[in-house]
């Protein structure tokens, strides 16, 4: 009976019906066909030896106690480069999943994977992506000459150097990850870079931080944000690749990510661009691995929405998780004469004093004594006037937790003045009869004031000694 239901149902189909219903079977043989061969090819193919060291066993991270003693960049993993079969595009999708799966989250949108042919494609998108956000270092222009560390006489981008390490790169402007399709070098340098690239993409979606970077108050609290998400996609990586955070690991997938991300400049290589090319970078590694110690990968979730204000934060993670919020100083208004505008004011925050300072003193103090002379920073502001035939003054306010903080960072700037501010020979050091109480240079190529009273020490400095005299007055008779 089974039979003849089988055999009436069949004949009541139409000739167009059985055409249909034999194709949809032909079609099923040839899929299964397809993902066989798939399957075989890929369990064929050669393994790449990957060029990171093998996770060690950590039960568990212990929190550190004291700050960072400098902001000095360990040398990037540079893996070697290995020719391989083109990559599977689908990999891609998986490496996704893998990456959302093992930090626990999901994207609130699908980001959207664009190939790239070569690398000179890829050089067009860097060029883009510099065009609509400049690199850290283009933004600090201003300051790093006021600070008389802007020592390039032109600084450009050069994204055709750099698109040879880029084989997969997350743009915040268009929310995409672009991946390149003749990736020559080493496999899984390209799965590392693809994970971060979708792990960038989620603390964007989460917490808004183009947004708040955009809106951002200060360029202390805009490093801030940037390493937040930097840190962020950091850690997904390394829950994808099972790395303990501040293991051996962790560290190189860190090194292999900066080679990558690093913007590389036209005829120029220096040390002090990299590192300022990497410190979101860095800044944001060494938060989470310590939030992650003080809380779990939950405290690191939280701090997508509820972002660190300040370097000072970052660097002291009991300072972020305490709310310790940075002072806001008011400008000086002082009255000068015609020819001088003020071009400049921000807040630089502890991490770029503390480089700054590392750059002042060339060697000459210790990093550990810096690190503490500015570990107590809780507000600065930087401001720059310039004058007739290029002159320049520039005002530096600090203010600091204690008297004896501000008396300890007081004492490091003693020492490494005036030399790093004005070159040449000083004539003068008796301060002008308006600044007794604090320490003054003088030369033919300007001027330096060094003043503190209670928390707050006042540096000032130009190549116009006179318009340095009258800066420092005003500043001591500000509140």
């Amino acid at each position: 009976m089974g039979g003849m239901v089988k055999a009436r149902w069949y004949r009541t189909l139409t000739r167009g019906q059985r055409r249909i219903l034999l194709g949809m079977f032909v079609s099923l043989i040839a899929v299964l066909g397809l993902l066989g061969w798939n399957v075989w090819r890929a369990i064929s193919l050669p393994q790449t030896p990957s060029p990171l060291p093998t996770p060690t066993p950590r039960p568990t991270l212990t929190p550190s106690r004291t700050p960072s003693p400098t902001l000095t960049l360990p040398p990037s993993a540079t893996p070697t480069a290995t020719p391989l079969p083109p990559f599977d595009i689908a990999q891609a999708g998986m490496i996704a999943s893998g990456v959302y799966d093992a930090r626990g989250r999901l994207s609130r949108w699908s980001t959207p994977l664009t190939l790239v042919n070569d690398k000179l494609g890829m050089s067009v998108i860097l060029y883009r992506l510099y065009d609509a956000y400049p690199p850290f270092v283009l933004q600090l222009e201003p300051y790093l000459k006021a600070l008389r560390l802007w020592f390039w006489e032109e600084v450009r981008v050069d994204p055709v150097a750099q698109a040879p390490a880029v084989g997969a790169l997350y743009a915040s402007d268009t929310e995409e990850l672009y991946l390149r399709r003749d990736w020559p070098g080493a496999r899984d340098v390209l799965e590392w870079q693809i994970a971060y690239g979708y792990a960038r993409a989620v603390p964007d979606q989460y917490g808004d931080l183009p947004r708040l970077i955009k809106n951002a108050d200060s360029l202390d609290h805009r490093l801030a944000l940037a390493a937040v998400g930097d840190g962020d996609a950091l850690f997904s990586l390394w829950r994808y690749a099972g790395a303990a955070p501040g293991s051996a690991q962790a560290q190189a997938l860190t090194g292999v990510i900066a080679d990558a991300v690093t913007p590389r400049w036209r005829l120029i290589t220096d040390p002090l661009l990299d590192d300022l090319s990497q410190l979101s970078l860095r800044l944001g590694d060494a938060f989470v691995t310590e939030l992650y110690a003080q809380g779990g990968a939950a405290a690191v979730d939280a701090a997508v929405l509820r972002p660190p204000r300040s370097t000072a934060q970052l660097l002291h993670i009991e300072r972020y998780l305490a709310d310790d919020m940075p002072q806001v100083l008011t400008p000086l208004q002082p009255q000068l004469e015609r020819g001088w505008v003020l071009s400049a004011t921000d807040t630089l925050g502890e991490a770029l004093l503390r480089l700054a300072l590392l750059e002042w003193s060339g060697g000459a103090i210790p990093a550990d004594k810096i690190a503490e002379s500015v570990s107590q920073w809780s507000g600065d502001l930087l401001q720059v006037w310039n004058g007739p035939n290029a002159a320049d003054v520039v005002v530096w306010k600090t203010v600091w937790n204690s008297s004896q903080s501000a008396s300890e960072f007081y004492d490091v700037l003693g020492e490494m003045m005036p030399h790093p501010l004005i070159p040449g020979t000083i004539d003068n050091t008796t301060p002008p009869a308006g600044l007794l109480g604090g320490r003054w240079w003088a030369g033919t190529q300007g001027a330096v004031s060094l003043y503190r009273n209670m928390n707050r020490v006042w540096l000032v400095w130009g190549t116009d000694a006179a318009v340095v005299e009258t800066l420092a007055v005003a500043a001591r008779l500000a509140k």
